[in-house]
């Protein structure tokens, strides 16, 4: 029997196997409830959102060993730390109900289509394994460069999910839980109206398909009025974005993923240095980072390359009027290199007002702006940032 609370639906905040434990609830607990009427979408109804912060959606594996150490714990269960494979997880994620998916092919990280929709779900990842606690060297040394200390990258999120990624650490003094960036991440996500997805489309990067260029995309999303970032992706901290060259005969514009961030109209708005005055417009800056390295063999050659050196670099300056009493949502864009002042001050004009092209009854607004020319040469000539503002789930 589901205990009743009285309230409508409820968040879950969680950290760590504490998000598992609410994907079980959402997943197995509530469906496999016959009062519930058994269904795989019955969590919807008690649960309206369930933001994670470094939970082990994949399980927890290790960089060394091959495989070893897992296939080891998983047998031995020692400590209950087998809870993190793949067995054990499929058995607390899936509901004995028909339709649940069987073993075969089960991946933690993916929740099932037809159950607790996934567009409700957040998953804060950190990047940070040097500062877990007092185990931190060994835990690092295992777990690898690429997590936060215990989880790995990879594995800290689940796919469709919204997800943010922010240099911090599974715990410890610099953890992710009491983080700013995840108290700014989490309070958006709970609490926004409005949800803005950024693409980076129209991408024919430089060079031919045998070149073995790697390009890497890094990308950092500042927010007027806060002290942190909420979303980075580095190659210093092994999650660039990697940018895939298109086939020569394939037309389509398939387009690349940045972030989704989400816009919390209701909350206090900065003041205006000059006026005093709340500012009227979300102002968010997105710095755009491309590297790139030759790959032969497997191995990157470093004979011509520079560290740290970026092929292109700019940073866009978005200003965004959510829209309010029925208004549709506007924005202004214009990139930080045409700017010939400091950033704070400048006030966007009209005609970088970005056109509304959005062609879907879902969306709200859609426009782009294009890439600066010197990163054409680079990127292609009808590469652009595209932004598409939506409704939030359930508003």
């Amino acid at each position: 029997m589901i205990a009743k609370t009285g309230a409508p639906k409820v968040f879950l905040v969680a950290h760590s196997m504490g998000g598992l434990i609410c994907r079980s609830l959402v997943q197995r607990i509530i469906p496999e409830d016959p009062d519930e009427g058994g269904s795989l979408d019955a969590g919807e109804r008690f649960v309206e959102r369930i933001f994670t912060y470094a939970t082990p959606h994949g399980g927890i594996e290790f960089a060394v060993g091959f495989g070893l150490i897992e296939r080891l714990r998983d047998l031995t269960g020692v400590g209950g730390a087998d809870i993190f494979g793949p067995d054990r997880m499929f058995e607390y994620l899936t509901p004995r109900l028909p339709g649940a998916p069987g073993r075969d092919g089960f991946d933690a990280r993916t929740m099932p289509a037809d159950g607790f929709p996934v567009d409700r779900l957040f998953c804060l990842v950190g990047t940070n394994p040097e500062d877990f606690g007092a185990a931190r060297g060994l835990s690092s040394k295992v777990v690898g460069a690429r997590s936060d200390g215990l989880v790995q990258i990879d594995n800290a999120y689940v796919e469709g999910a919204h997800r943010a990624i922010v240099h911090r650490s599974h715990s410890g003094r610099y953890g992710i839980v009491n983080s700013e960036e995840g108290y700014q991440n989490l309070r958006r996500f709970l609490f926004g109206g409005l949800q803005v997805r950024v693409d980076l489309v129209g991408v024919d990067v430089a060079g031919a398909e045998d070149d073995e260029i790697v390009w890497q995309l890094e990308t950092a999303l500042a927010i007027r009025g806060l002290p942190v970032l909420v979303h980075e992706q580095s190659t210093a901290h092994y999650c660039p974005i990697q940018i895939e060259r298109r086939p020569r005969d394939d037309s389509a514009d398939t387009p690349v993923p940045l972030l989704v961030t989400f816009l919390s109209t209701a909350a206090p708005r900065p003041l205006d240095a000059d006026t005093g005055q709340p500012v009227q417009t979300l102002r968010q800056a997105l710095k755009l980072r491309l590297l790139s390295v030759r790959q032969r063999d497997g191995l990157f050659s470093f004979l011509n390359h520079l560290e740290q050196t970026e092929d292109w670099q700019d940073i866009l300056v978005v200003d965004i009027a959510p829209g309010e009493d029925g208004q549709l949502p506007r924005a202004w864009a214009t990139w930080n290199s045409t700017i010939p002042m400091a950033l704070r001050s400048w006030a966007p004009r009209p005609e970088q007002q970005l056109q509304d092209t959005a062609p879907q009854l879902t969306e709200l607004w859609r426009g782009s702006i294009p890439l600066p020319p010197i990163a054409h040469q680079l990127l292609g000539e009808h590469a652009r940032v595209q932004l598409t503002v939506t409704p939030r789930l359930g508003q």
